[in-house]
């Protein structure tokens, strides 16, 4: 009969009490953790951080939800196990993470056909997102890296929050870039944006006899190459007299006269063509200068630190001290720029009347010339703070064509102007990211030694030092 020892008993004793600590620790920390945790995101580009807008939008689905007494509901229909489907899953914990008033179901269409019929789903990857008494019904690509899953729900979410989608026309007739024009100079890209952060979109012709502000909230100039009549511009000029809005892209090929219209805002262009010659360094014309510097107090670019390219871009500058009207440059080139006036020559450098940068290349401006305060503003503009006509005036309109506004922080810049126009200061911000591939390449030689260290030399490894362990217990 096998003896043990009160030696013996003494160490399986604590080695059992060991385990038993151990285990209610792990399942202590499981429960906690599971209601409170912590999430990091480790890699470089913060594909797993959901973007400062869906922050700022889950914050007023928040108050809401609290003034509604309800809550988002998502249904997601996807096959079950699937990778996609996973994916989706990680998603949705991220929007739980920053707000508890969100919940989601994954139903397969194939084990709940008569779900599935009743929202009228047919194909996989339809999610439905209801709030209150509104629904929606999306697509969700889990690798479409255009239209990410983040970006179509918080787009949904902010047309399902809000109440009133503010009213945005181009103006046409002038050969401006056309909203509905997908071809690389077109703005199609760029209507599509604004659509997803809830806005309308529409078109406007300023020779009509109806005024503005009866069909828009706010005017875009997307890149005349022809000048407005004087009718026209008293038009405009009288819409922001009285409170309008208005973002203005200029283009120096053009033959436009935006200049006309923004001067009594002490806004200012001149006919120069910015040169850049730190476009060199990725690889673009010194004609397409890149802008990195940027007004840290403004709400358009405050915490914004993305590069903007332009391609021929003018000088746009503000004049101080005029009365009743505040004007910002936000905007800049690099040091390694300057704004050309002999460009026309086909010699461009530096010369004596030339403005060495940094050259500023967007301005805004608030307010009624020659006032303290403005008059009633126009439109259906969701709770205005002021009575103010608000203006940006950009310095080029190739950089929100579909060929370029996908690239650096083009997209953002544009859309941040709009909605502080539109006084929609909760959707400045950086918007949903794309995720690239990063897949790891090995060789075969790489692959057999990753084979052989898990493989061999790892528990090789292990069992040699549990024999010496082993062995130093016996002489004990």
């Amino acid at each position: 009969m096998l003896k043990i020892t009160k030696r013996e008993a003494g160490f399986w004793a604590n080695f059992g009490l060991s385990i038993i600590m151990f285990s209610a620790i792990l399942v202590i920390i499981n429960i906690v953790s599971n209601k409170y945790y912590i999430l990091k995101d480790i890699t470089e580009e913060k594909i797993f951080t959901l973007s400062d807008q869906t922050k700022k939008i889950l914050k007023e689905l928040d108050e809401k939800a609290k003034q509604n007494q309800t809550k988002l509901e998502v249904i997601a229909f996807m096959r079950e196990g699937d990778e996609q489907t996973r994916e989706f899953e990680n998603l949705m914990k991220l929007y739980q993470y920053q707000s508890k008033n969100i919940s989601y179901e994954i139903v397969d269409p194939e084990k709940k056909p008569q779900l599935a019929s009743l929202y009228e789903v047919k194909t996989l990857g339809t999610a439905v997102l209801k709030f209150g008494d509104k629904k929606l019904k999306v697509e969700i690509d889990m690798n479409n890296t255009e239209k990410t899953p983040e970006s179509v729900i918080t787009s949904s979410l902010i047309k399902l929050v809000r109440v009133i989608e503010p009213r945005v026309c181009f103006t046409e007739g002038h050969g401006e870039k056309d909203p509905n024009n997908p071809e690389p100079f077109g703005v199609s890209k760029f209507a599509e944006y604004l659509k997803n952060e809830g806005f309308q979109v529409g078109k406007i012709r300023t020779w009509d006899p109806t005024p503005i502000e009866s069909y828009c909230d706010l005017i875009i100039v997307a890149g005349p190459i022809v000048k407005f009549t004087p009718t026209e511009v008293t038009k405009i000029v009288d819409y922001l007299m009285a409170g309008g809005r208005a973002v203005f892209f200029s283009e120096i090929e053009g033959g436009d006269n935006i200049g006309e219209i923004v001067s009594p805002w002490g806004i200012k262009l001149d006919n120069s063509l910015i040169i850049d010659l730190t476009s060199r360094v990725i690889g673009a014309s010194p004609a397409h200068p890149v802008i990195v510097n940027y007004d840290e107090t403004h709400p358009i670019t405050k915490g914004f630190q993305l590069g903007v390219i332009m391609r021929t871009a003018r000088r746009v500058y503000a004049e101080k001290n005029v009365p009743g009207v505040e004007t910002d440059e936000i905007a800049k080139t690099s040091e390694n720029s300057w704004a050309d006036y002999d460009w026309k020559s086909g010699q461009v450098k530096l010369d004596k009347e030339d403005i060495r940068g940094p050259v500023p290349v967007l301005v805004t401006a608030s307010g009624i010339p020659g006032t303290k305060e403005g008059s009633a503003a126009y439109g259906t503009m969701q709770n205005p703070s002021t009575a103010q006509a608000r203006i940006v005036v950009f310095g080029d309109s190739d950089f929100i064509s579909n060929g370029m506004i996908d690239l650096l922080g083009n997209k953002d810049l544009a859309l941040n102007a709009v909605n502080w126009v539109a006084e929609r200061g909760e959707l400045i911000a950086i918007r949903p990211k794309e995720r690239k591939q990063r897949n790891l390449v090995l060789t075969p030689e790489q692959i057999t030694s990753l084979r052989n260290l898990f493989l061999f030399a790892m528990p090789a490894v292990f069992f040699i030092l549990s024999f010496i362990m082993y062995i130093r217990k016996r002489r004990l």
